[in-house]
């Protein structure tokens, strides 16, 4: 026995369809769907991920922004020597309180701030850049005393002014929710 399907461009009805797809529902898929559009980000940005720091009180007119994205590699994924994913990083800052004696630090930690590394010294208003193995991240921005030196391992000792979290900072395992947790009897 041999098994044929014969479809017509008109409908039962006599419509005209396509593949059995009458054509407003066509329409209003296309419609649903819209234009494709990049996800650029916000401003066009070449960083998909960006984010925004955000100023803690006391500090309302602060603000920053972070950028994260991989570098460009003739094999796909840029790595470093351990073979950890490398990518590159950016913070901008504006409007940062001036301070005499003081010090703006940028810190990029893990969302259970189990490691934190010092990216450096940042003005006011300015730039810095850096790489970083990390996608699940924290950044922070602390005032801290200009003599300071730190060492690896340290963390931020003066007040946070910015921080902010990147995309994959923000999703956790439902499982650690609290929620789920024992409750102490």
């Amino acid at each position: 026995m041999r098994l044929s399907v014969n479809r017509s461009i008109f409908g039962r009805s006599g419509g005209l369809t396509f593949l059995g797809v009458g054509p407003w529902l066509l329409l209003g898929v296309t419609l649903a769907v819209g234009p494709h559009v990049p996800a650029t980000g916000s401003g066009g940005s070449k960083y998909p991920d960006e984010f925004p720091l955000f100023p803690t009180m006391g500090n309302e007119g602060a603000s920053g922004m972070a950028y994260l994205r991989q570098p460009w590699s003739p094999f796909g994924v840029s790595v470093d020597e351990y073979g950890r994913v490398e990518y590159d990083f950016r913070v901008s800052v504006r409007d940062l309180p001036r301070s005499e004696g003081d010090v703006y630090r940028v810190w990029l930690t893990t969302p259970t701030l189990e490691l934190i590394v010092d990216l450096g010294a940042i003005e006011p208003t300015g730039e810095l850049t850096g790489t970083t193995a990390w996608h699940q991240l924290v950044v922070v921005v602390s005032r801290e005393p200009a003599d300071r030196i730190v060492t690896e391992g340290e963390r931020w000792s003066g007040p946070i002014v910015l921080r902010g979290f990147s995309a994959g900072a923000r999703v956790i395992p439902l499982a650690t929710h609290s929620i789920f947790q024992p409750t102490p009897m």
